[in-house]
């Protein structure tokens, strides 16, 4: 059984990145800082759908999946499942990027920002000079809301005090019946 990254990214780039990811690493640590922590001002939102119907909505509208970029680790503490660039031409001076971290195979987190094309710029990018976090979020908000995508944009932090609370007014409820 594939796991859910295994669904995520094509065969042969995956099987390619990984395989040379040792050497993307090194070279990564000499030209700039591969290791990332992604900030909740990249936090898109949450999305309650198929990862392998999201990730296709993605390449079918001009998304492609990153090899290059396996490094950023989100605030909750899990592994990035899906890494993917969206630029108007191959050679476009910025790019957005969206890194999918997948809870379960229908509960994907998005974040995104807007950065250097590693294409055009490898040394500014891999720097990471000039990357626009919330202009990156907000660029794919609207891509998600536009295509009419659901997304819960409150925070994880958020959506468990309010669950908490609603849970503990049940409960109130409960005993004073």
């Amino acid at each position: 059984m594939q796991s859910v990254v295994g669904t995520l990214e094509p065969n042969v780039p995956y099987q390619v990145r990984t395989r040379l990811g040792p050497l993307i690493t090194r070279l990564g640590r000499t030209l700039g800082q591969p290791e990332y922590r992604l900030r909740n001002t990249e936090y898109v939102g949450t999305v309650q759908q198929p990862l392998d119907e999201f990730t296709e909505s993605l390449q079918k509208h001009g998304f492609e999946w990153d090899p290059l970029a396996w490094y950023h680790q989100p605030p909750v503490g899990l592994e990035p499942d899906g890494s993917w660039v969206y630029r108007r031409t191959v050679l476009a001076d910025r790019q957005i990027h969206v890194i999918l971290i997948a809870h379960s195979p229908e509960y994907i987190d998005v974040f995104a920002h807007e950065e250097y094309n590693w294409l055009r710029h490898p040394i500014k990018h891999f720097r990471q000079v000039g990357i626009k976090r919330k202009a990156g979020r907000s660029k794919m908000r609207q891509w998600i809301e536009s295509h009419g995508i659901e997304v819960d944009v409150n925070s994880r932090r958020r959506r468990w005090v309010t669950q908490a609370v609603k849970s503990l007014h049940k409960y109130l409820e409960s005993i004073i019946q």
